[in-house]
């Protein structure tokens, strides 16, 4: 029987040492794999933030609003009238600047031809005006005058307009139709207008109950051109206001009176606007005048066959005729003629002509010292 081979234990533990080296070099391969082959974990890793770090995000600026473009100027037509035009100085003492203003009043104008809101008894007489009163020498009917009117003031740079009354012969829509055509493409704006009317813008004399047009129509028609208000007939322009009197063939009421009061209380200069003249004091070529144009004294005077002031009416003269009033100048019509003279010492009246016979008032209200010198003749213009 053979006997068993003993084992040898320095083989035993050649073989572990074998395997422990396997293991370790696996070990170690493997590690140097990890490092080549894995990312760095703080490679991508975020700095920390700072709260006091922390900002709002700046918003992206908004792109420039493209321009707009300029908006082409208006131009207005030149008249085809050739009117005249009948200069005014006033001077008033400190004026920053000087100040232009056109005054149209007494076109009579008449549209109304065949029977409508005139009676049909009516239309022999109004046919007649319209042939003899509403024209120019050269023969240019007031309502078609009164678009070249237009033309004239918008073609021109004004300050302000004065309408001073009688631009219609009587009231009636289709007159009113004509004017408002007019009105509503003036240039100016609304608180540069001043129109005052007069007995001939309300009266409704040639209709009667038939045209169903009366003087309350007359007032609406009025007060759908530019509200017609009684208690704003002035304009201020700061350094001196112009201050208008409505209906003037009438005293002020009681509201055009409180306004007045309160005009020639501010202690500006104030220029007084009406449709009937006042009387002079001191010139009476007035008095001549008005009985050559008219017959009769046709302004507002103790005696006058028209105009006879009673005491509320010599309230309102007196804030003109007193020698410590702050009126600079009077600006009138009504006359159908021209003329200009003191009133009172040291306050000159001027009447202008009537837009009838082609003329428009342009009224230079100047710093002291400088009107120009001027040749005109206001006798020249005057009508027949």
């Amino acid at each position: 029987m053979a006997s068993d081979k003993k084992k040898n234990p320095l083989d035993l533990d050649s073989k572990l040492t074998i395997i422990l080296s396997a293991i370790l070099l696996s070990l170690t391969i493997a590690g140097l794999i990890l490092f080549f082959v894995l990312p760095d974990p703080d490679v991508n890793k975020p700095e920390e933030i700072q709260v006091s770090d922390i900002r709002e995000p700046t918003p992206e600026p908004e792109p420039e609003p493209e321009p707009e473009p300029e908006p082409e100027p208006v131009t207005y037509p030149a008249p085809g009238y050739d009117f005249l035009e009948e200069n005014v100085y006033i001077e008033i003492p400190g004026l920053e600047r000087s100040y232009t203003i056109a005054w149209v009043s007494d076109i009579h104008m008449i549209t109304d031809h065949e029977a409508g809101d005139v009676s049909q008894e009516s239309l022999e007489t109004v046919e007649s005006r319209y042939n003899t009163l509403s024209i120019t020498p050269d023969g240019v009917h007031g309502d078609e005058l009164w678009p070249e009117i237009v033309n004239y003031l918008n073609y021109n740079d004004f300050d302000a307009v004065i309408f001073g009354g009688d631009l219609l012969d009587y009231c009636s829509t289709s007159n009113m139709e004509t004017l408002k055509a007019g009105f509503n493409i003036l240039k100016y704006p609304s608180d540069r207008i001043l129109y005052i009317r007069a007995d001939h813008d309300y009266g409704s004399w040639y209709s009667d109950g038939s045209t169903g047009f009366d003087d309350y129509k007359a007032q609406a028609l009025h007060a759908e051109l530019d509200g017609d208000d009684y208690t704003h007939k002035y304009i201020d322009f700061g350094e001196f206001i112009i201050a208008g009197v409505n209906n003037s063939i009438k005293k002020p009421g009681g509201e055009q009176m409180e306004v007045l009061r309160d005009l020639y209380s501010r202690g500006v200069p104030v220029i007084a606007a009406t449709h009937v003249p006042y009387y002079s004091q001191t010139d009476p070529t007035l008095e001549m005048l008005s009985m050559l144009v008219r017959n009769k004294i046709y302004y507002w005077a103790p005696n006058s066959e028209n105009y006879i002031p009673d005491a509320d009416m010599w309230e309102y003269l007196n804030m003109l005729y007193d020698e410590d009033s702050n009126c600079a100048y009077v600006l009138a019509g009504h006359m159908h003629a021209a003329w200009e003279g003191e009133i009172r010492e040291g306050l000159t009246q001027h009447i202008f002509s009537p837009a009838f016979i082609g003329a428009i008032g342009v009224v230079h209200v100047v710093p002291e010292g400088s009107v120009p010198e001027t040749d005109t003749d206001i006798a020249d213009i005057s009508a027949n």
